[in-house]
């Protein structure tokens, strides 16, 4: 790994990771799950090979868990967001700092960054309480 994601891991874990664990959420770095009456709330932190680049990727599946694509379900605890998509979609979002989707970072911003992120954790709360319970609609999935 590069100084700049050890550095930028080290902040979130700091930072950003105590605050999902205050919002219910349980797992480990980088893949995150809450699990609720409704749903489960899935959280990904990704980055990109070329360095710099903070991804966060959501998704949200049903309480039980989710049976994928290839046919294997897996409960809530075990669910990534890049398990979720069914043939009508992938119901996934990212999300990013000002719209851009992307956290751009170096080794000596990574604290401003993670508040950034913070602030972005409203705009996944957003979604996934506005985003439609796709796997009602399609209960093989």
């Amino acid at each position: 790994m590069s100084s700049e994601r050890d550095a930028m891991i080290g902040s979130l874990k700091n930072t950003v990771i105590p605050e999902l664990r205050g919002k219910g959420f349980k797992g480990s770095f980088s893949h995150f799950y809450r699990k609720t009456e409704e749903r489960a709330d899935l959280l990904m932190f990704q980055f990109s090979m070329w360095g710099g680049v903070l991804y966060i990727e959501i998704s949200k599946c049903s309480p039980e868990g989710h049976t994928d694509v290839s046919g294997k379900f897996r409960p809530p605890n075990k669910m990534k967001v890049y398990y979720i998509g069914d043939p009508s979609g992938w119901h996934r979002y990212r999300i990013g700092d000002g719209g851009k989707d992307m956290f751009e970072f170096n080794e000596v911003n990574t604290d401003q960054v993670v508040l950034q992120i913070k602030e972005s954790l409203e705009e996944a709360d957003e979604w996934w309480a506005s985003y439609p319970d796709w796997w009602k609609n399609n209960p093989s999935f």
